[in-house]
């Protein structure tokens, strides 16, 4: 009896093994896949490393989209962990025309402007944003008015506090939308 046992939880030990290679440690691979059903997922690369938000909870990302004073505003945000560890990304547009499937620049947090950011720290021990001189890209892959979906890819470099670049790539998102 002991003798099966034992076989049975050496076996059981080389099948976990054998899955556990069977993941792919490429960071690609681990963001979430480009759909465009509202599946409430976001996910990119920060210099290379993966960032992608849980589905539900506190942190989980969120989107809005709203007509207010003759002018449309967007958010897309998402964050990891909380207080000096969090991290986040937000994209957004202030005062901006109807949204369509496109590609528009980011640039920076003003009127008229879509933007990108990025935040460490619960204290917001860094924050940067693109910028006019080095704008991103935010490219709207869906949009559907109707059922609150939006779709799409981003990427975008902002710099720290030392002028450090650091390269937010490989964005996509696909959420519902409050408006």
């Amino acid at each position: 009896m002991k003798k099966t046992i034992l076989l049975l939880l050496l076996a059981f030990t080389f099948a976990c093994d054998k899955d556990d290679d069977k993941k792919s440690t490429n960071p690609i691979d681990q963001l979430p896949p480009a759909t465009q059903t509202g599946a409430q997922t976001f996910g990119c690369l920060i210099d290379g490393k993966t960032f992608v938000p849980p589905k539900f909870g506190n942190n989980a990302p969120n989107a809005f989209y709203q007509f207010v004073n003759g002018a449309y505003t967007l958010g897309i945000s998402a964050s990891i962990s909380g207080g000096p560890q969090m991290k986040s990304i937000n994209i957004g547009g202030l005062d901006m025309p109807l949204i369509q499937e496109t590609t528009y620049l980011l640039k920076e947090e003003l009127t008229n402007n879509y933007f990108g950011e990025y935040n460490i720290g619960g204290g917001i021990t860094f924050s940067g944003a693109s910028t006019t001189e080095n704008p991103g890209t935010l490219t709207i892959t869906h949009f559907d008015p109707v059922n609150f979906i939006i779709s799409g890819t981003f990427e975008f470099t902002v710099l720290d506090d030392n002028g450090t670049e650091i390269k937010i790539t490989d964005g996509r998102f696909d959420m519902q939308y409050t408006n």
